[in-house]
């Protein structure tokens, strides 16, 4: 970590580390970059990873839009145009994972690993349409978790907001935790039904070829696999579709290197089967 991150400091807007083919890491809808740190160091010695914050998040840029999926991928499509990459392996966690689906539908992923990707189920679902309410209501309190500054208030936070990102929040490195529990608070993305488009990131994934795994954790508690998306993404001659036991929905701050091996295998091993 490079930030003081028990601290109300603006966290730097992007990591860059390693050498080898090119990994882009995209995070959930009020994260930072912060999110992917252990699989950055998981992963730096074998791809050269670049993890930016998305606009309007802590420490991200202010967009010149909106905050949409499609207006994400344009950011990153900027991003890597100006890192030179044309394409890249692509990881993403929630509304990363749908951002990273969309990216591969314009033909800028190599390989997708979707981590309890946002966007996983039917247009019209009922339980989408009681998360995007349960996430506006969300975006209500939000300023209030700039308090997890506090030591005292962290020490709460870890063991009850931190149970929405993580199965085990004791897993967690404690300056992680610090910026996940304060990213909340300053991001200024809020409008959810702006976010929300009306295709969906499962239709995304039906027309696209590009090597991908959908990773569902299974102790999620924002977006149950039970409720969504894994009775509906169906394996095939290039999809995996793995369950990562005992991970919230932010695995990659408890388990980086269980995520770090799934990103690995995306890249590097093709899809022979489709169990």
């Amino acid at each position: 970590m490079n930030d003081a991150a028990n601290t109300s400091a603006t966290p730097a807007r992007l990591r860059r580390s390693g050498s080898g083919e090119p990994l882009l890491l995209l995070h959930a809808f009020t994260q930072t970059w912060h999110c992917w740190d252990g699989v950055i160091d998981e992963l730096s010695n074998e791809f050269d990873t670049l993890a930016p914050t998305l606009p309007f998040h802590w420490g991200g840029p202010v967009g010149d839009r909106p905050l949409t999926v499609a207006a994400g991928a344009d950011h990153i499509e900027t991003l890597m145009d100006e890192t030179g990459w044309e394409t890249a392996h692509i990881a993403g966690n929630s509304l990363g994972g749908w951002i990273a689906l969309e990216l591969a539908q314009r033909g800028r992923a190599c390989s997708v690993t979707a981590i309890a990707s946002a966007g996983l189920w039917s247009r019209g679902s009922r339980h989408a349409d009681r998360l995007r309410r349960k996430f506006q209501l969300g975006a209500y309190f939000a300023p209030l978790s700039r308090g997890f500054a506090n030591p005292a208030l962290a020490a709460i936070g870890k063991v009850t907001t931190m149970r929405t990102f993580c199965h085990r929040p004791g897993l967690v490195a404690p300056d992680l935790a610090a910026i996940a529990m304060q990213s909340a608070g300053y991001c200024t993305a809020r409008d959810i039904n702006a976010i929300w488009p009306s295709d969906t990131a499962l239709e995304i994934l039906d027309r696209i070829t590009t090597p991908t795994t959908i990773v569902f954790s299974a102790c999620d508690r924002v977006i149950p696999p039970s409720r969504f998306g894994a009775q509906l993404v169906i394996p095939s001659a290039s999809r995996r579709v793995v369950m990562l036991p005992d991970v919230g929905h932010v695995p990659m701050l408890e388990a980086p290197d269980r995520v770090a091996a799934e990103i690995r295998r995306t890249a590097t091993e093709p899809v022979v089967d489709a169990t």
